[in-house]
């Protein structure tokens, strides 16, 4: 049996790489993204509810609060070795082992398999965007990151119309 209370210490004291990567001296935990990732997606499913998509919230949270419990185990490596594995599978496999319970959850989320898995993956690169303007702000260099995943958070069709709102909020300097 695992223990929670050291997965989420784990978690909270994981700094995530990239923004070490990029000088942040203080970088953002995994704890911290995900949290922000979880009230992003709520916030966001609660939107789509009010104009008529129904959307399960309670499903929505759930999958948002655990799609990054695997980096308590792996830790929280660069893109250049997410890119050189199989890092969804490695994610899976750790799921598999240690959350076995949770699996389903995951794989909505890793492969968008349904609408919460969606609403989940586009809050994530959402979170990701919102905590680059904010260093930005702080005067790191992450605009190239921010185009990025502006370009990505585009493609959700169904979603994309969120953006304004959340760069009229966190990113006013943004233009696309």
């Amino acid at each position: 049996m695992i223990d929670l209370l050291a997965v989420v210490d784990t978690l909270c004291k994981t700094p995530r790489v990239g923004w070490l990567q990029r000088g942040v001296g203080d970088a953002e935990t995994v704890c911290a993204h995900s949290l922000l990732a979880t009230l992003l997606a709520g916030e966001i499913a609660a939107r789509l509810n009010a104009d008529g998509i129904d959307v399960d919230l309670a499903k929505v949270l759930a999958v948002a609060a655990v799609h990054d419990l695997a980096e308590a185990i792996l830790g929280h490596p660069g893109r250049e070795v997410r890119d050189r594995l199989r890092w969804e599978e490695v994610e899976e496999e750790v799921f598999r082992r240690e959350f076995p319970h949770l699996v389903e959850l995951f794989r909505w989320y890793r492969y968008e398999t349904n609408m919460v898995g969606r609403i989940v993956a586009f809050a994530d690169k959402l979170a990701t965007l919102i905590r680059a303007c904010r260093y930005r702000q702080l005067g790191h260099h992450t605009d190239d990151l921010i185009r990025g995943l502006y370009k990505k958070l585009l493609a959700y069709d169904d979603l994309a119309h969120l953006l304004d709102y959340y760069l009229t909020q966190y990113c006013p300097s943004f233009t696309p």
